[in-house]
């Protein structure tokens, strides 16, 4: 029998071969629940007494968004795991769904949550098995590296263009890495202004300080003659080194310095024995998308599973964000030090 039972945040401590996603990490719910103020909550799942796997889920409140239930914010990997050999079959796995569902059902009762969302859960739809109770969406994809091979191998898969820029960053532009929360104030103007330029609601400094000081952020910063050029802020978790954010200087940008972070950190992962090397998250047909592409990783979509609770409202999930293009307008064209002071509580609203 499979069920699901509720466990403290404080004792929850996973067992040895349980490769918890780095969403579910200590870090990470000290991220949501320190940084964001959400409600983190916490779950083994058991086939009949014995644990075999957990899941975790966050409850973000906002009166502009509405009350949703989210596993987990701010990351597209799967807050569901097992542990190693004890993966279901089909007929299992569909008794996991649904004792997570009726988890998830309960709280929106109680909460009056609009919807539940399940960002990268596939694990629990076996072979793309379908459930009507959920809403699927695939509107984003990754790009995987197998940093286990050689650097040179994987450098002769780089598209050519990269190679021709690259020469020129080799010239021009540094490389420094920093695991002290005091080094983000050095690059986070340019994320800010990047962000700005995207229309998009920059992060808090916090997010970057906080993964920092737990140790599950990397921050790599490139220099033109000593000065921030731009920065790439990676995860490190269970071999993987995800390619979390990164922005660059438009003044500085003929130098090439985002393209030198990500060969340098592909290239150290290759040092560091690290297995793989993940681009994260893209939207196909975005300019962003055609870039990581040229890196030569394995393209996987990342599927996210909706439950609605109330009628009307919207889970379409757009491509474009056609539907964001006022708000974008608006942000691009706010001064940045205003920017800076309401778009991280933008995000902590939004919960993405």
């Amino acid at each position: 029998m499979i069920s699901l039972v509720s466990e403290n945040l404080n004792s929850a401590v996973p067992e040895k071969d349980e490769a918890v996603p780095y969403c579910c990490t200590p870090a990470w719910i000290g991220l949501c629940r320190k940084v964001f103020g959400y409600e983190v909550k916490a779950f083994s799942i058991r086939r009949d007494s014995a644990r075999i796997g957990g899941f975790m889920y966050a409850v973000v409140r906002s009166p502009i968004f509405g009350t949703r239930l989210v596993s987990m914010p701010f990351s597209d990997e799967g807050a569901i795991w097992f542990k190693s050999g004890e993966v279901p079959d089909v007929q299992s796995m569909k008794a996991v769904r649904d004792a997570v569902t009726e988890i998830l059902d309960k709280d929106a009762r109680d909460l009056g949550a609009d919807y539940a969302e399940l960002r990268g859960a596939e694990i629990i739809f076996k072979d793309g098995e379908r459930d009507e109770r959920f809403i699927c969406a695939s509107p984003y994809t990754r790009f995987v590296l197998n940093t286990s091979a050689t650097y040179a191998s994987l450098r002769e898969r780089f598209q050519t263009n990269l190679i021709k820029n690259l020469r020129k960053a080799d010239k021009y532009i540094s490389v420094t890495e920093t695991r002290e929360p005091e080094g983000v104030a050095d690059v986070y103007e340019i994320y800010a202004r990047q962000m700005r330029e995207f229309g998009s609601p920059p992060l808090p400094v916090a997010y970057f300080e906080h993964l920092l000081h737990e140790g599950l952020g990397r921050l790599f910063i490139a220099r033109a003659n000593g000065c921030p050029a731009a920065m790439l802020f990676t995860l490190e978790h269970n071999g993987t080194r995800f390619a979390d954010i990164n922005a660059g200087s438009p003044e500085l940008e003929e130098f090439f310095p985002k393209i030198r972070l990500f060969d340098e950190t592909i290239r150290s992962a290759c040092g560091a024995n690290l297995p793989a090397y993940d681009l994260m998250r893209t939207r196909p047909g975005s300019g962003v998308h055609a870039h990581k592409q040229k890196w030569g990783g394995k393209e996987l979509p990342i599927k996210y599973y909706f439950r609605k609770y109330r009628a009307g409202v919207n889970l379409e999930m757009d491509p474009e964000q056609k539907r964001f293009a006022p708000a974008r307008l608006l942000l691009r064209h706010l001064p940045l030090p205003l920017l800076v002071k309401i778009g991280p509580l933008i995000r902590r609203h939004a919960g993405k």
